[in-house]
């Protein structure tokens, strides 16, 4: 058996160096909208598991359960324990990448330096801000914030970016949100907006696209829920950097609204213009009901049609 000493990073009051720094310079670069993320790379076998005891947002681990799409779009694998078991993706061809800066991922620990698992670095693209018994840990001073409220939305072939790793040209997540279907009309919601029912908006209210934006922050974030203040003066588009899942959906003020996938990998609501609390639910038990609904909706309706009679 191995010391047990060798496995103090998975306790919780592990006095470890680099777990330490990675959760001082997280808490220190939190704010109303920001969540920053973390990566342990190629530091040893258990330590993607590190994360979980010390509640550090990673963006791998050992193991995992992972969704397919997240695979595709980030390149991660079953294990990070060595450094060459970091593999990259079309979309995430490495560290310097818009995807790493929309997944916020901030600070990056690996057990070599870190342009031997990513090669593609240029000199300035990450910051080493600490040099720990264990690991080079590196700053990403682009990454995004967890939340973001953006008043424009285009379509886009998520299937093509995926496979080529090319956005849209000029594509600007902080101001812009790709969506993989037709743009729904932004919500005129007269609770809302304060603005009494019938009553239209002032002529001089700001179109959607021009004007300010607004802000968004993170009122409660937990597992399951996810709640957030809006004030959004021309209405828009909040955008939430995590994982996209058919079974997560979301509430504006309490009333049911339609979730949309963002971005490729992310999920964002429409909401009216006005103060607004905005909550995603996790509700996996609702959200395989209405699955399967749909399938058995879907045969029936085949079923029917190989039924009619041919001429």
């Amino acid at each position: 058996a191995l010391p047990a000493q060798d496995y103090d990073v998975l306790r919780a009051d592990s006095g470890n160096e680099t777990i330490a720094l990675l959760k001082r310079e997280t808490a220190g670069t939190a704010g109303p909208d920001r969540r920053d993320r973390i990566e342990l790379a190629g530091i040893g076998f258990h330590w993607p598991n590190a994360s979980l005891v010390h509640r550090l947002d990673n963006t791998l681990g050992y193991n995992p359960l992972r969704l397919g799409i997240y695979s595709k779009a980030t390149g991660a694998g079953d294990h990070v324990a060595l450094p060459d078991q970091r593999t990259f993706s079309p979309l995430m061809p490495g560290y310097r990448s818009l995807l790493s800066d929309m997944l916020g991922l901030r600070f990056i620990a690996t057990g070599v330096p870190v342009e031997q698992i990513d090669k593609a670095l240029k000199p300035g693209d990450l910051t080493l801000i600490a040099r720990t018994p264990d690991a080079y840990v590196y700053e990403n001073p682009r990454a995004l914030p967890r939340v973001l409220l953006v008043t424009k939305a285009e379509t886009a072939d998520f299937d093509a970016i995926l496979a080529t790793g090319q956005w849209p040209s000029g594509f600007d997540p902080r101001r812009t949100v790709l969506l993989d279907r037709a743009l729904p009309p932004l919500p005129r919601d007269p609770l809302a907006t304060g603005r009494p029912a019938g009553t239209a908006a002032p002529a001089d209210a700001n179109p959607p696209g021009e004007g300010p934006a607004g802000s968004v922050r993170i009122a409660d974030y937990g597992t399951t829920e996810v709640t957030l203040r809006v004030e959004a003066p021309q209405g828009g588009y909040v955008v939430l950097n995590d994982v996209w899942h058919p079974w997560w959906q979301v509430e504006i003020d309490g009333a049911p609204a339609e979730i949309l996938r963002a971005n490729v990998l992310f999920r964002t609501v429409a909401v009216p213009p006005g103060r607004s609390a905005v909550k995603f639910v996790f509700r996996p038990f609702r959200g395989l009901f209405q699955d399967v609904g749909k399938r058995l909706r879907a045969g029936k309706a085949a079923a029917a049609l190989d039924a009619k009679p041919r001429p």
